[in-house]
Parts: C-alpha cells; structure tokens; sequence
C-alpha cells in the first residue's frame, strides 16, 4: 500500500512539473495549455487550455491563481447582434465524461494587472483550483502575439534581410 501511494504521487507530480505538457489531477487532464504574447505596455492576457474530465462525476474549475498577474479570472466571450461581449464567469463545470475548451473564441483564462508583457517563448505558470480534484499545477508556454492556437507561432519579429 505505501509503495502504490509513493508510486502514485511520484506519478502526478512528474505530469504536473513537466514545461508545456498536459497534465492530469484525478479524472481531470488539462490538454495543451498556451498563452499568446502580449505587446509592450499590455495590462491584460489570455491562456487557452483544454480541460478533460474522463470521470464518471462532474468537477468545477472554480478559480486559477497565476504569478504573472495580479489577478486571473475565467471569461467568457461571445458575439451577440454583431457586438463582441466579454463576462467574467463565476466559476466552469467540466461535466462527466465531457471536456471544455479554452480558446481565443470563447471561454478563456484572463490575466489581469499584468507585472510584465507576455514574451514568446516564455511561459505563464498557472494553478487550477478544482472543487473536487483540488489544485493542478500547469505551464503553458508563450506563443506568438496574434496567435489563434496552441501550435500557431502568431506574428514574430521577422526582419528583412
């Protein structure tokens, strides 16, 4: 019994430290977490992750606390009669079996009061609090600024030659 529990938190702590790769509390896996970059003077930023619940019970991501900002709120965006509309949301149920996606279109994680821009090729450390798997440490790395996904580059400092 004590070397399956030493086994087993061996495990979630490798998939939890490992840079830019998913990582997995319980039923929950958080797939491909990134973040675009930010121009210079920027206050605000976005992370895009997904969020897998192979369990057979709901879960709620009820908050994420984040070094880089001084606050991260989970948001929603949608565009209504034309007009784009953001809201903060109070919290996001990831349903049994079912997973929910963070992206540049819809749900998100904003960082607000950013203490530095987003730089590509860094990364944001964030932590997800869950109401019942508890917190989920994961690193998403910096894509470009104007990126749309997590393998999208977005716009680089390219200088003719």
């Amino acid at each position: 019994m004590f070397r399956q529990s030493v086994a087993i938190c061996f495990t979630l702590l490798v998939a939890q430290s490992v840079p830019g790769s998913d990582a997995r509390t319980g039923s929950l896996t958080i797939v491909k977490p990134w973040a675009r970059a930010t121009p210079p003077g920027a206050t605000v930023g976005a992370v895009y992750l997904e969020i897998v619940n192979s369990g057979a019970v709901s879960d709620t991501l009820q908050s994420v606390e984040t070094t880089v900002a001084r606050r991260a709120e989970l948001h929603s965006m949608s565009t209504e009669g034309g007009v784009m509309r953001m809201r903060q949301l109070p919290a996001v149920t990831i349903p049994a079996h079912g997973q929910v996606r963070f992206n540049p279109e819809g749900k998100h994680v904003m960082l607000i009061d950013l203490l530095k821009p987003l730089q590509q090729g860094g990364r944001v450390v964030l932590t997800l609090v869950f109401a019942r798997a508890g917190r989920l440490s994961v690193e998403a790395p910096i894509r470009g600024l104007g990126a749309m996904s997590d393998s999208d580059g977005g716009i680089t400092d390219a200088h003719p030659n």
